[in-house]
């Protein structure tokens, strides 16, 4: 057989978690094998898993039903566990396609069951889930069917009992059978049939044992000619839903079958014969390979950050010249110990578990750590850990970088010290006073006190700069400041936070009346003659504005601003009704952008301050019922249960630049979620979710982004849907068409939202990558206008089976939208009418009773 070259080497990218599609079927070791093939059959798939408290113990697949007896009743009445195949073949979710081809070879399975960290069942992997993706990864241009075609294959006549066909198949280890014996006048397509295991399948779900080959076999079979490219082949097969080919010789003689099976073992043979020419050539890659360890272990060996490798039970196998100088540690004192030998004491035992779940959720970790000398000083280092991994996905080594950054830290402090101190006055600076009215706040959140701060601005004071000099100006100010300081006490914190302007914060005020005479006595005093060093009198003037916590605001960023506002106030006052004014703040003041400003404030905490959620809306099978998937739904509730609705908060968060931010958090937190209703059972929902167009325009390509939360989560791609506007593509359209595809290339679906309701070009349709139409519940509303309400909805709905894309129709509220719906070939539904937004675990018990009705 003629392989292609492999030069160019197996570029396959993703894991085997993110190629999984997605749904697997699963049953319980009680049920009957009967049961179990049904199940197979309603959901045209090739295998259900056998789980016992979510972890794999077996598989029944379609290759497995071959072994059953000629007469099948009474194995189809025992528990599945007495026909399955075990142990089950697993491999972890971060393995790589080409470990699960080199796995499935050597166990000679065609299934793999995916499994996390805890062994957990998480999905199946087929062959032809590795053809679809892996197979993209090598085209077979250069080659022709005739290289790959399997030649061993059953043939037989139309009249042999599938039985006795069954057991043919199997003791051949044939997974199709060629079936003859048709009328003659029949074309050919006709005169010839194919029987696979998956009609193998859908006969012993019939339970009829005297039907014959003849009766199931499917016709007319797709003929190929043996020249043909073989790249023509596969994409004939993915495109048409072919499993299998029937190939024709130049005579017209069929000389055997072409399978996804056959595809996998051409692609497999291929990584091999690249593997051999490694190992064959040793000038080339494995040489160059060599070469870069050997500067890779110098590099180490000469950093001058220190480098631990420990093995997977977290024993010390190697650390580098630096480890030794920094530790003071010898190579040999420490190697087969473990890493605890440094620590200090200093970090509880709840930061080093979060440590390690970090590592074993992320495979990484990094952050601030002390850890004591040999000579028992204790150090402060910046260390990062990173989980190296075998082409399985397990742990084989942690290696450790750090430095020390004792030194730093001191030099950070005089930094800080100088970066939080007016040089001019030696009072706190305004970033100083920031931090400090944050404390305050916290403290009078705790104990339920109000809080009230001041900002003064000296009126004109660029005067007294031009007319005396900057140095007279300076030892001005520096006596402000004592006057202020004096006139204030010891409880206020006062600060210089701009070249003429002081701030207070005055911790002991407890009404608005009483910070009002403290400021008027403060603006007397300060009104009295200040004597510069020449003995000259000058006179000042100020203005003053007041702000409490919490009546005016609840935050440092916004109360700073509320005294600001109303200190401007004071100042508009000192032109028209003189100088040293006091002016409050009140809600008038501020202005929209004042009310921006706070709702973008409140905005960048909310994450911290978990006071964004998701709530989830089921979509359900317009036929059946049955819940397919949800859509995440991103809401905001305030600290003071106060509810934003995104129609509020996303422009403000597009406004600021933090729409990336806040989707990625809305992505990993809906990721979560999946993966939690699969530990709970429920292993088919989709899950869309909504994107902004400047996620496509970030400094890092969205569909990079989206790679790599796929690949943290071990979430399979096709699980995915990507729900885009019309407003997308006004853009750049052939811009957009590029992002677009780089997400299909991943397995992700993508859903056009809000269909109709923009500037709806037909044309694009056709040619961007989309996979489902949501109509906009405008138009579900216009059903209720009658025949002419519904033409529109079920115009579209027609439109979208013709593209091949799924429909889906939202803001469903009753019976006779349903009704219309369903009746036009509408697929899926959303809506309040079968279900709210709701929280996580009221989907899953909508779920678990739904599927509780239909078992």
């Amino acid at each position: 057989m003629i392989r292609p070259s492999s030069s160019d080497g197996r570029p396959f990218g993703l894991t085997v978690g993110t190629l999984s599609p997605g749904t697997v079927l699963s049953c319980d070791p009680q049920e009957t094998l009967g049961e179990a093939i049904a199940k197979m059959r309603r959901a045209n798939s090739s295998s259900v898993v056998v789980v016992v408290a979510n972890k794999p113990v077996g598989i029944v697949t379609e290759h497995d039903l071959l072994s059953l007896p000629a007469t099948t009743a009474a194995a189809l009445s025992e528990p599945v566990a007495t026909q399955m195949s075990a142990p089950v073949h697993t491999i972890s979710v971060h393995a790589t396609p080409q470990s699960a081809i080199v796995r499935m070879r050597d166990r000679g399975v065609r299934h793999l069951v995916t499994i996390d960290a805890d062994g957990c069942l998480v999905g199946i992997i087929s062959q032809t889930d590795l053809i679809r993706h892996v197979g993209d990864k090598k085209p077979f241009i250069a080659n022709d069917v005739a290289d790959a075609v399997r030649q061993s294959t059953v043939f037989a006549h139309k009249d042999i009992r599938v039985w006795e066909l069954r057991q043919r198949m199997h003791s051949e280890k044939c997974d199709s059978a060629i079936i003859s014996g048709f009328a003659e006048d029949l074309p050919a397509e006709l005169k010839t049939g194919i029987i696979t295991e998956r009609d193998i399948l859908r006969h012993l779900a019939t339970e009829h044992e005297n039907l014959t080959a003849g009766d199931i076999a499917s016709r007319p079979v797709k003929f190929i000619r043996q020249d043909m490219n073989l790249d023509d082949a596969r994409n004939m097969m993915m495109r048409d839903n072919f499993r299998h080919l029937v190939v024709h010789n130049h005579h017209d003689e069929t000389i055997g079958v072409l399978s996804f099976a056959d595809l996998l073992e051409f692609i497999e043979q291929d990584y091999l014969v690249h593997l051999s020419n490694l190992a064959e050539d040793g000038g080339s890659e494995l040489t160059k390979a060599r070469q870069s360890l050997a500067l890779a272990n110098k590099l180490i060996e000469n950093s001058p950050d220190c480098v631990m490798i420990c093995n997977a039970q977290s024993e010390i196998e190697a650390v580098n010249p630096a480890f030794t100088r920094v530790t003071g540690y010898q190579a040999e004192e420490v190697i087969g110990k473990t890493p605890s030998i440094l620590k200090s004491g200093r970090q509880s035992k709840e930061f080093y578990d979060k440590l390690w779940a970090d590592l074993a959720r992320t495979g990484k970790w990094e952050g601030e750590i002390w850890n004591r000398r040999k000579s028992g000083e204790i150090y402060a280092e910046w260390l990062s850990i990173m989980a190296v991994r075998d082409g399985d996905g397990n742990v084989t080594h942690y290696a450790s970088i750090f430095t020390d950054i004792s030194g730093r830290k001191k030099n950070r402090e005089d930094v800080l010290r100088i970066a939080f101190t007016d040089e001019l006055t030696g009072m706190p600076n305004r970033r100083r006073f920031s931090e400090l009215l944050s404390l305050h706040i916290g403290r009078a959140r705790r104990v339920g006190r109000p809080l009230s701060i001041a900002m003064l601005d000296i009126d004109n004071f660029q005067r007294v700069n031009n007319a005396l000099g900057h140095s007279t100006g300076d030892d001005v100010l520096v006596e402000v400041a004592r006057r202020i300081s004096r006139e204030l006490g010891h409880d206020a914190v006062v600060a210089r936070v701009g070249a003429d302007e002081f701030a207070a914060i005055l911790p002991h005020v407890k009404t608005e009346q009483e910070a009002v005479n403290i400021a008027e006595k403060l603006l007397s005093r300060l009104d009295e003659a200040h004597q510069t060093r020449k003995g000259e009198d000058v006179y000042l003037s100020a203005s003053v504005g007041i702000a409490s916590f919490p009546e005016d605001a609840n935050d440092t960023s916004n109360i700073i601003r509320c005294a600001e506002l109303a200190m401007a106030q004071a100042k508009e006052k000192t032109k028209e009704q003189g100088r040293n004014r006091v002016g409050l703040y009140s809600v008038n003041l501020h202005s929209q952008k004042g009310a921006d400003l706070a709702l973008e404030t409140a905005l960048r905490r909310a994450i911290d301050n978990q006071e964004l959620h998701l709530v989830y809306q089921p979509q359900f099978d317009a036929k059946t019922g049955d819940i397919t998937g949800v859509e995440a739904l991103l809401r905001w509730t305030t600290a003071e249960g106060k509810t934003i609705p995104p129609s509020t908060f996303v422009p403000v968060a597009e406004e600021m630049g933090v729409i990336g931010e806040l989707g990625r958090w809305v992505i990993r937190t809906a990721c979560d979620q999946l993966i939690a209703w699969r530990q709970e059972g429920l292993f088919n929902l989709g899950l869309a979710v909504n994107v902004s167009v400047q996620q496509f325009y970030g400094s890092m390509d969205f569909a990079d982004q989206l790679r790599a939360i796929l690949v943290e989560k071990g979430v399979a791609a096709e699980r995915l849907e990507i729900e885009v506007t019309e407003s997308l593509f006004m853009r750049n359209i052939d811009d957009m068409r590029t992002k677009l595809q780089r997400l299909r290339n991943l397995g992700v679906r993508i859903a056009l939202d809000d269909f109709g309701t923009g500037f709806s070009s037909l044309s694009y349709l056709r040619t961007l990558p989309f996979d489902v139409i949501k109509l906009d519940r405008s138009f579900v509303r216009d059903i209720e206008d009658g025949p002419d309400g519904a033409t529109l909805p079920i115009t579209i709905i027609n439109m979208a089976r013709n593209l091949g894309k799924t429909c889906v129709a939202e803001g469903v509220e009753n019976e006779k939208q349903l009704e219309v719906l369903r009746n036009a070939g509408c697929d899926l539904i959303q809506g309040y009418l079968l279900g709210q937004p709701m929280p996580a675990s009221q989907v899953s018990e909508l779920a678990k009773a739904k599927n509780a009705r239909t078992s």
